[in-house]
């Protein structure tokens, strides 16, 4: 149909004066081949934007096979270096092939070929790098070389049509009009009101907006303030756009965002694996595990939390737990298995009786219960938020071990880790702010009287929430970089044999256990891109140079 119709123009242009002797088109239907039988002196040009889709589409085609082009913006700089002698108008079919011969050993670090004005090698050997594929070092993998010598090649057996590329953006913006008037979801072809809709078009791409006023004026009709103003309107927005797109700001701001969105789209990938495939499902390993990525604070509720123990050992029993989102509040004290210290309770005022199997409170009894039900009143508590980021002041060191520790006695880590999205300590949050001289020391108390001029009873678990409350969210503010996951200490101990062979620091390894990582995604990333996986992925969480370079010396012996 569309190589009838395409014939069925060129001769009504034949019949009224009009001779064509070129057309630009893409390599997808038998149009042209269809019209060369026709009319034997008509050439066949490519369409530049549908070449580079092409070129792109081998490429990722390429790249199920060689890891290379896998790599952040690898494909893209191979298809910029096969368009750029592509797109040089007024050359012949030799200087195109002979442009076309120094793209690939270009790409493999062979300058031999390459011109002075298309690469900067021959400017200065010694300091010249390759800055748009990783690591600024050339491909060296010899059957992607052949590969893309195949490619070449093929390019190289079209040259006429090479020679001066067009665009038929053009004809793809007049079909965008003529679907906006006659959409190809309803079926107008049928219709008496085709011809006037795709008429309708062509005064639109040939008048612009402001035809409506004139169709009109042409029918005796009054043109319509209205529609003549929201026609001219229109217009010289059109042109606005025009001009806008046509800058070369513009420009570097869409390769900006498509450098970005390249970016993320590697990222996610590295994080997820291939979630989307020619029968993926029926591969013999189907890669399905996520690395988690940045905890971001605006995705979370920020609830309150802390706890009273029967001593100061990660070891000790919890007796309180309290928690508050600003609103509810939860609360529960906890029968202990081990006697609570005299400091203990000097401090909590929390006291409790084995013989009748009670809890006090400043020598008042108070309502208890069993550890393992206050922890699932406290995970229910917690699954009523979206995403629950616990807050406490020196949870990191003591609260949170201690609460893992008991979680795991009870098997309920599993279900606090998959509901907790984050957690945040505010005593590293007050020592980024504010300095010891202006202070004092970075007790709960001690901050609550200084920065918020108040009192209260500390040390006891709920009372402190409330307070910590008041002071987190008017005097403290909490990043991305602030935040670490709930099972920190347990992704710190997968790097514990690195740490052991001096391939990692212990500070290292909490960094890197602070930002939700553990050994096993880096093992992850590394087996999905072994060439800038792990560097992306920690790159994320601002890690780089030694910490990288070592990580994958290790991986790599780790293989062997």
């Amino acid at each position: 149909m569309e190589s009838d119709m395409a014939a069925s123009m060129l001769r009504r242009l034949k019949d009224d004066g009009f001779e064509i002797s070129a057309i630009h088109a893409d390599n997808d239907s038998t149009t042209a081949a269809r019209l060369k039988a026709e009319f034997q002196s008509l050439e066949k040009r490519c369409d530049k934007n549908h070449l580079k889709k092409n070129i792109t589409k081998q490429l990722y085609s390429l790249s199920k096979s060689h890891k290379q082009l896998k790599q952040e913006g690898v494909i893209c700089y191979i298809t910029k270096c096969y368009m750029h002698p592509l797109s040089i108008k007024r050359q012949s079919e030799e200087e195109v092939g002979r442009k076309l011969d120094m793209v690939v050993p270009h790409i493999f670090g062979d300058h031999n070929l390459c011109s002075t004005s298309w690469c900067a090698y021959h400017r200065n050997p010694k300091s010249y790098r390759m800055k748009y594929l990783p690591d600024g070092k050339p491909l060296n993998d010899e059957m992607l070389r052949e590969a893309l010598n195949r490619i070449t090649l093929s390019l190289k057996r079209i040259l006429p049509q090479l020679v001066c590329l067009g665009s038929t953006q053009s004809n793809e913006n007049f079909n965008n009009m003529v679907a906006s008037k006659a959409p190809k979801n309803r079926a107008y072809g049928r219709t008496t009101s085709l011809a006037s809709r795709v008429s309708a078009a062509v005064l639109q791409k040939n008048e612009g907006y402001t035809y409506i006023s004139q169709v009109n004026e042409d029918a005796l009709l009054s043109p319509g303030v209205v529609s003549k103003l929201h026609g001219i309107r229109m217009d010289k927005k059109k042109l606005w756009n025009k001009k806008q797109q046509s800058s070369i700001a513009f420009k570097r701001r869409r390769l900006l965002l498509k450098k970005r969105k390249q970016k993320r789209e590697y990222s996610l990938h590295l994080r997820e694996g291939n979630t989307y495939g020619s029968n993926i499902e029926t591969a013999a390993e189907v890669d399905i595990e996520s690395i988690p990525g940045k905890l971001d604070p605006e995705k979370g509720e920020f609830i309150m939390f802390d706890i009273e123990t029967t001593g100061l050992s990660r070891d000790s029993d919890i007796v309180q737990l309290s928690a508050f989102d600003g609103i509810t509040e939860f609360n529960v004290y906890i029968r202990p298995n081990q006697p609570i210290s005299k400091n203990a309770t000097a401090i909590s005022g929390i006291t409790f009786s084995f013989e009748k199997n009670t809890v006090y409170y400043n020598g008042r009894e108070v309502e208890s219960t069993d550890l393992r039900l206050g922890l699932l009143k406290f995970l229910e508590y917690l699954q009523s938020h979206a995403n629950p980021i616990l807050v406490g002041h020196n949870i990191m060191s003591y609260d949170i071990p201690v609460l893992c520790h008991k979680l795991h006695e009870c098997s309920m880590l599993a279900e606090f880790i998959q509901c907790v999205y984050g957690c945040a300590d505010t005593l590293k949050l007050a020592h980024k702010l504010y300095k010891k001289e202006d202070v004092g020391n970075y007790k709960q108390s001690n901050l609550v009287n200084i920065l918020l001029g108040k009192s209260y009873a500390a040390h006891n678990s709920l009372e402190d929430v409330k307070i910590l409350h008041e002071l987190f969210t008017k005097k403290l503010t909490c990043h991305s970089e602030d935040l670490f996951p709930f099972h920190i200490h347990i992704l710190q101990k997968s790097f514990k044999t690195m740490a052991e062979k001096k391939a990692m620091s212990v500070a290292t390894s909490r960094k890197i256990a602070g930002s939700g990582l553990g050994f096993r995604h880096i093992m992850l990333a590394h087996k999905r891109d072994e060439l800038s996986g792990v560097k992306t992925l920690l790159g994320e969480h601002g890690m780089k140079g030694k910490v990288v370079s070592k990580m994958i010396e290790y991986l790599k012996a780790h293989e062997e």
